[in-house]
């Protein structure tokens, strides 16, 4: 309590604030359900899963199949943030395994050839090309539709003729996707801050 004041002074500031304390409680109370997401749909893959918590002490890193697109993980009464990070490592895990063999199957339809792809956990990019031809890509892909990742390949596919935004650029790609244009803008619209809070890149450094 400042000094100075009395408890009529405390009783006064909680109820002049009585709006902004409930809103914040619940803000807060909204963050640690997010980092406890009972179902995950991946867009990309038209896939839902299911997930249950178990309380398992000691703490273990374990999340299991159990079974058809259902996850079973372990909590951790004392780390809010313990099962957020069993579901990034199955989530990177999932990307992994859909995302190259995606990638490298249009590349070979287009009869083109990278030197890596990397899965990455990126703030504010959906992919990149390098010179080199290494091709970074977002693995929150995965939470939008489909047709808008087959874009976001494409497009990286295409870095590796034109590695810039030139006009024979976007013309490769309007060879290869004719309605390229419709689909950046469609693109456009879905906001990266939109990852469900449990696959936020910031959470692997808590």
């Amino acid at each position: 309590m400042p000094k100075g004041k009395d408890s009529s002074w405390v009783i006064d500031t909680v109820t002049s604030n009585i709006s902004w304390i409930k809103s914040s409680r619940n803000y807060v109370r909204d963050g640690r359900s997010q980092l406890k997401p009972v179902t995950i749909n991946l867009k990309a893959l038209d896939e839902n899963w299911s997930v249950q918590y178990r309380e398992h002490k000691p703490a273990t890193n374990k999340l299991t199949l159990s079974g058809d697109h259902s996850l079973s993980i372990t909590t951790d009464s004392k780390d809010p943030f313990h099962s957020a990070r069993q579901l990034q490592q199955w989530f990177h895990q999932r990307a992994k395994l859909s995302l190259l063999p995606w990638i490298s199957s249009l590349a070979e339809e287009r009869n083109l050839q990278f030197n890596r792809i990397y899965i990455k956990n990126q703030v504010s990019r959906w992919g990149s090309c390098s010179i080199k031809r290494n091709i970074n890509l977002n693995r929150n892909l995965l939470f939008i539709p489909h047709h808008l990742v087959e874009y976001v390949l494409h497009h990286e596919l295409t870095h590796l003729e034109h590695l810039d935004h030139s006009g024979r650029f976007w013309t490769a790609f309007t060879h290869v996707l004719p309605n390229c244009g419709e689909l950046r803008r469609e693109l456009r619209e879905v906001e990266l801050t939109d990852t469900p809070l449990w696959a936020s890149p910031r959470l692997e450094k808590l």
